[in-house]
């Protein structure tokens, strides 16, 4: 419900008031204080929420920095934002939409290079104990057995989820893969590795993202303002036909 729209129902409600001005005057006045209290909730539940960054915080999660040829792919020692971690393999092996499409953008990444080999991405700005959406991109390489197509990824040392693999078809058959992780304090690390057999052909990656969960806490205090709105109404009925029944009592004869 808008702010807007609970100005209506409060100016609809104020012409069906028909027990004379006192009491008008009473349910208006009252209605414009729990209004008030209602904002200041509203209020509350902006500040106390932490500000949460906007956006995908992965550095080229679709690892188009690399500029290459359409068609083509290349080795090399560098990728913005991520680390090479652990071999035998070397560097990273970028494909622009070569043996498969990518599956955001032209390029996507194949982690058994001329071997099998661990890249990660260092994230030094996260709250701690906060949660976030991690998603990425998986495909098996085409017409590949499933083992050799194994990845598996890692939070902070952690795996995640089975490991991934596949046999694969003709192109790239991209599947999405979704987690909530935690930030723990200081530096987290996202990390990725091929663990299929280690001979230059295995699974493919693309499209990492990792985004800030809304606050619980201040999800709970909205809901609880926006309860507020909804109940309001009927409060205000109920004190309305106490009144009511008050007044006629006393109009009757005491005995």
């Amino acid at each position: 419900m808008t702010w807007q729209g609970v100005n209506s129902a409060l100016l609809a409600m104020t012409v069906r008031l028909k027990n004379g001005g006192q009491l008008q005057r009473h349910c208006i006045q009252t209605m414009k204080r729990a209004l008030s209290l209602l904002a200041l909730i509203a209020a509350g539940s902006a500040a106390l929420a932490a500000p949460a960054p906007s956006g995908n915080l992965i550095v080229n999660g679709s690892f188009e920095s690399t500029v290459l040829k359409p068609g083509s792919w290349a080795q090399v020692s560098t990728l913005p934002g991520w680390t090479w971690l652990a071999g035998p393999g070397t560097g990273f092996e970028v494909r622009n939409n070569v043996a498969g499409k990518a599956q955001d953008g032209q390029n996507y990444i194949e982690l058994d290079t001329n071997g099998n080999t661990t890249i990660g991405q260092y994230l030094d700005s996260l709250n701690a104990g906060a949660g976030y959406a991690l998603s990425f991109w998986y495909a098996p390489r085409e017409f590949q057995p499933a083992s050799t197509n194994g990845i598996q990824v890692f939070w902070n040392g952690v795996q995640l989820g089975d490991t991934l693999t596949g046999l694969g078809g003709s192109g790239n058959l991209w599947s999405q893969h979704q987690y909530r992780v935690t930030a723990q304090a200081g530096r987290n690390l996202l990390s990725f590795a091929s663990v299929g057999t280690s001979d230059s052909v295995g699974g493919a990656l693309d499209n990492v993202s990792l985004n800030r969960v809304p606050e619980p806490g201040s999800l709970a205090l909205t809901l609880a303002a926006l309860g507020g709105l909804w109940l309001l109404p009927r409060a205000l009925r109920r004190q309305a036909q106490s009144r009511r029944a008050a007044a006629l009592a006393s109009t009757l004869p005491r005995g």
